[in-house]
């Protein structure tokens, strides 16, 4: 299924290098014609180092960064930091309409600002309860449901207005990093429904209660440990209903 957004509209992405949760996300927006027309990449950063770690796995990733984008007239642009000045004036000169994020640091409000209708982002938890680190393991610990949220980015920290949420369902997944790898593709995929919601006015954002935001931490190995006994027993009850 292609869908198509006018080409008069200017969408920037930004991901650092080769993460797995950037990598899914701009394969889905591709997959959906969504005209890309310039990625900022962050490497050679302690940040961007890390997020090659995130989900390692040995049973899923999508291709490579190259063969994502391969064949696509894309300008692709690398900085080392992606609120540095580099990454400010690639801003300025291509005076994105929208930016989508596909792994990233926490943008300051210099680059937040430099787009015409906003900057989208898609989160590993249900806002607003669940913000920050950890957020699948800390709602499964929490007994409570856990999801994707696509929400616009403010100065805070997975705050900005909810554009579209969904819960996900892991009853078939027997190990934390599958949950987690479940609910990246669910991120991606909010993130292209959530994009074209806002662009055809189907969707209307909603401002996040914020008495009710937490802001979670990365969470300790005794906690892990905890999750993954509860991943483990809700698997192998199910398998027995």
């Amino acid at each position: 299924m292609i869908i198509c957004v006018s080409s008069g509209c200017t969408f920037l992405f930004m991901m650092t290098i080769e993460n797995i949760h950037g990598r899914e996300t701009l394969f889905q927006l591709l997959k959906f014609n969504i005209p890309i027309s310039c990625i900022i990449i962050e490497h050679k950063s302690k940040n961007a180092e890390n997020g090659r770690k995130y989900l390692d796995n040995d049973f899923y990733n999508p291709g490579s960064f190259n063969d994502i984008v391969h064949g696509k007239k894309i300008d692709i642009f690398y900085v080392e930091n992606l609120n540095d000045e580099h990454s400010l004036k690639i801003l300025k000169e291509y005076k994105p309409d929208y930016i989508l994020l596909g792994g990233t640091r926490i943008l300051k409000e210099s680059i937040i600002k430099n787009t015409k209708f906003g900057i989208l982002n898609s989160h590993p938890a249900l806002l607003p309860k669940y913000r920050g680190l950890d957020c699948v393991a800390w709602s499964i610990l929490s007994g409570d449901q856990i999801g994707a949220t696509v929400h616009y980015i403010d100065p805070g920290v997975d705050s900005g207005p909810i554009i579209l949420q969904e819960t996900v369902d892991y009853s078939d997944c027997n190990s934390l990093i599958k949950v987690r790898i479940k609910v990246m593709k669910k991120c991606a995929e909010l993130m292209v429904r959530a994009l074209l919601g806002i662009y055809y006015n189907t969707l209307e954002p909603i401002p996040q209660n914020s008495s009710m935001g937490i802001n979670h931490k990365s969470m300790d190995s005794n906690n892990l440990s905890l999750v993954e006994e509860k991943i483990i027993a809700q698997y192998k009850s199910e398998e027995q209903s």
